[in-house]
């Protein structure tokens, strides 16, 4: 692993860990605490009130008195039982569903990974896993509120490693190891454990200031009601949430409190560790990979839903590792490599959620290239996919274990027949609805040569009707039936062409996969469907078209 004296440290970058460990540690243990001595502070408001009462009042259990402690209790019940007895605690959140590999499976990538432990200083990951989102994460299994270390875990997404070069790769994993040396990971745990137990609370008030709200607004209704039969007048007071919606609103302040310093501290963290990474592997490394993030993120979703999982509703899926695999087409594409690269300067302008835990990241980007050039370069490393052995078959691995489980069922194809397939699949719908129109189940071929010899009103009106198609006669239910007719004679003729041979659907990474048509076809198709579903229906442009493309239609059958 190569090495470089360490760069000085720009203005814009924090010293290694920002905030002292055992500072942080102070700081996520205060705000908890904070939460529940704020519970423990109204409730015992509440109860000094009463002690008061009882011990300086003449008559501490008159009916004033008792009015007291009753709406003390009122007050202090749902603080208590909020707060204190319907939360439970949750086990730790279960690591993303991925493939654990050690080190005899992938010997290149642990070692990676241990030397750049080495050189920062930190203990490596006890399990590596590769997970299929483009992203990276580290936690440990802390003891002791993160005074005792446990056991590291590093989950790696395997877009990363088909997207990145071995240099980027490696900024990752540094960042990643920053986070263990930094002690990032021993209070993460804690930090967690707050935000959840400020939700959980602000949650339940806020449900049961609704659920109050509602009754009340229903006795106002019924007393309203109860006014207007009796010929009084009636007024209309809001409804109130009661004691559970100021609780609900006194919390929420303090959640905001919480939610803002805590993700300070965490974003201090983050900017701390893309120092380890510049260390470690270099300023423009670093850079580089921060800069690719968003665009292998935005890649692989335009890829799953544009091409890997295209028929996915019709029980298809490309071949066993080209689900995450075919990414690499994907980005290989010149055209979209320069579609992709457009969206590198659209991330700084995406608005930043202030509870976020992750700086805005061009503010990342421009804290990395702040500082002074080492003489590091991203470029000559060769991809990151290069660092597993067997990739096909380890990509593939990784797809089996993160599917859901519906996928093992379905069928594989290669992507040409894959587009073949899904695209008929498309128009399969019109089709079927034709069929059923005419009431006979004929070949696409046939079935197009009796539609076109049959009464087109007829069969429109036979087709798929909206309640409002249905409620609509004359001229307006024919505009309802028009667009249902011309589109599933598209469908069919679509069929029918690519049965044929003169069509086919098929797949171009420069584009989303669509139906080829002859030119010709292309260009007069549009036109002559117009014409075939016209208030005066002509259907020999259709005719001819078909003709022209090699496909006079048959005879209807008898």
């Amino acid at each position: 692993m190569r090495t470089a004296p360490r760069p000085a440290d720009g203005p814009a970058l924090l010293p290694p860990g920002g905030i002292g460990f055992l500072a942080r540690g102070l700081l996520a243990l205060a705000l908890l605490a904070g939460f529940y001595l704020l519970a423990l502070g109204i409730v015992g408001g509440l109860l000094a009130v009463d002690v008061l009462l009882a011990v300086n009042s003449a008559h501490p259990f008159g009916l004033g008195g008792l009015k007291v402690y009753a709406v003390s209790a009122v007050l202090a019940y749902p603080v208590l039982r909020t707060v204190f007895l319907t939360h439970r605690h949750k086990p730790a959140p279960e690591p993303l569903p991925g493939l654990s590999v050690g080190p005899a499976e992938q010997p290149v990538l642990w070692e990676r990974v241990r030397q750049l432990a080495d050189e920062y200083g930190t203990r490596a990951p006890d399990e590596l896993r590769l997970v299929a989102e483009a992203n990276a994460q580290v936690c440990e299994d802390v003891r002791l509120l993160g005074l005792l270390p446990g056991r590291r875990r590093m989950e790696l997404g395997i877009p990363l490693l088909i997207g990145f070069n071995q240099a980027e790769l490696d900024a990752v994993i540094a960042h990643e190891l920053g986070h263990f040396g930094n002690k990032d990971t021993r209070i993460g745990g804690l930090t967690h454990s707050g935000r959840r137990a400020v939700a959980h609370t602000v949650h339940a008030l806020h449900e049961r200031a609704a659920r109050n709200r509602a009754a009340h607004a229903a006795e106002l209704a019924a007393s309203a009601a109860v006014r207007r039969a009796k010929g009084r007048r009636t007024r209309t007071p809001q409804a109130s949430g009661g004691v559970d919606q100021v609780l609900a609103r006194i919390f929420a302040a303090y959640a905001g409190l919480y939610l803002t310093v805590s993700a300070a501290v965490s974003r201090r963290q983050e900017i701390a560790a893309d120092l380890a990474a510049v260390r470690l592997v270099g300023r423009d490394a670093t850079a580089s990979a921060l800069r690719r993030l968003p665009v292998i993120d935005t890649a692989l979703e335009y890829h799953l839903h544009r091409y890997a999982m295209v028929g996915w509703e019709d029980g298809l899926l490309p071949l066993p590792g080209q689900v995450y695999g075919g990414l690499a087409h994907l980005l290989a594409e010149p055209g979209r490599r320069e579609e992709l690269g457009r969206l590198e300067p659209e991330a700084a302008d995406a608005e930043h959620d202030p509870y976020d835990s992750h700086p805005p990241l061009p503010a990342r980007i421009a804290a990395v290239e702040s500082l002074p050039p080492d003489g590091r370069a991203t470029t000559g490393s060769g991809p990151a996919l290069a660092l597993l052995s067997a990739p096909e078959r380890t990509v593939a691995e990784v797809e089996a274990v993160t599917l859901p489980p519906e996928s093992a069922g379905m069928t594989r194809l290669d992507w040409p027949e894959l587009a073949r397939r899904t695209g008929r699949a498309r128009h399969a719908a019109g089709v079927d609805a034709l069929r059923q129109a005419v009431g006979r189940d004929l070949p696409a071929a046939a079935l197009l040569a009796e539609v076109m010899t049959g009464h087109l009103r007829e069969i429109a009106d036979r087709l798929p009707k909206s309640p409002q198609a249905r409620a609509a006669t004359g001229r307006a239910a024919r505009e309802f039936t028009r667009p249902v007719l011309r589109s599933a004679l598209s469908d069919l003729v679509l069929i029918v062409l690519a049965d044929a041979g003169t069509a086919d659907w098929d797949v171009s990474w420069a584009e989303p996969v669509r139906l080829r048509l002859p030119d010709a076809v292309a260009r007069g198709l549009p036109a002559a469907l117009d014409a075939a579903v016209a208030d005066v229906p002509d259907r020999q442009p259709l005719r001819t078209l078909l003709a022209d493309a090699g496909l006079p239609l048959p005879p209807a059958p008898c």
